[in-house]
């Protein structure tokens, strides 16, 4: 997962969406500028309807945007074709969704090999890394079961475990414990740490303080437009955005 160029890992520049519906327009994103470098841990927080899952959106290539540049890893990839797309979400994203997003009907570690089936990697080579993936988020023993027979941690450990097998640049997360209880959100954040703490890249949307205080650097959106940056201690507030946000 090492970008070795310096260059950040993810480069936004004038980003912006805006959706169309009939006559109405609806402006997601204004003006974002973001970088991220390879191995930060960024949570994107702000209340609901802020734009925090557009950008994740974008981010991902599950979304296109209106105006702007995306470099990933140096290369341009907003105008790319849905299949150029799909190779790149396939080969360099790490995907963990609030609803899982497991297939009901394949087993644990089905679920995590499928992805890497797509890429049309040998058999012997996607077993190592299912296993791996597994052992790595604590799943092992549960290779042969069902979602339905796991519980909502359980669960989103194995989708952690699908989104890392393939050793993606980045590792992108949708409100990660929003399906799940206290105790079972602590011990999903505490893997992303850890995760974090081995060289992952990781870019969370949050919508709980306590969850992107796990985060490096916290970005906070309002109305479409970041309106603050956090490093730590450290609040950058962005007076131009015109916002007063305290």
């Amino acid at each position: 997962m090492d970008n070795i160029s310096g260059q950040p890992l993810i480069q936004l520049e004038g980003m912006s969406k805006v959706f169309y519906t009939e006559e109405v327009e609806t402006h997601a994103l204004h003006n974002i500028h973001l970088g991220i470098q390879s191995g930060e841990y960024i949570a994107v927080a702000g209340p609901s309807g802020c734009g925090k899952t557009t950008l994740l959106s974008i981010l991902g290539l599950l979304d296109t945007p209106t105006e702007g540049t995306y470099l990933l890893d140096g290369d341009p990839v907003q105008n790319l074709t849905l299949a150029q797309r799909a190779r790149i979400r396939n080969q360099a994203i790490g995907f963990i969704f609030q609803a899982y997003n497991l297939i009901g009907d394949l087993t644990v570690f089905e679920n995590v090999e499928l992805p890497l089936t797509y890429r049309g990697m040998p058999s012997a080579d996607r077993k190592q890394r299912v296993q791996e993936a597994l052992e790595r988020v604590g799943m092992a023993h549960r290779l042969k079961h069902y979602p339905s027979q796991l519980s909502g941690g359980q669960q989103q450990r194995v989708a952690v475990a699908r989104a890392i097998a393939g050793k993606p640049l980045i590792l992108l997360a949708d409100e990660p414990t929003g399906n799940l209880d206290s105790t079972n959100g602590e011990a999903v954040m505490q893997l992303l740490d850890e995760l974090h703490a081995d060289g992952a890249t990781i870019c969370m949307v949050t919508h709980d303080p306590r969850y992107a205080d796990h985060a490096n650097r916290t970005v906070n959106l309002f109305d479409g437009q970041i309106v603050e940056e956090k490093n730590g201690e450290k609040i950058h507030q962005l007076e131009e955005s015109g916002f007063d946000v305290g």
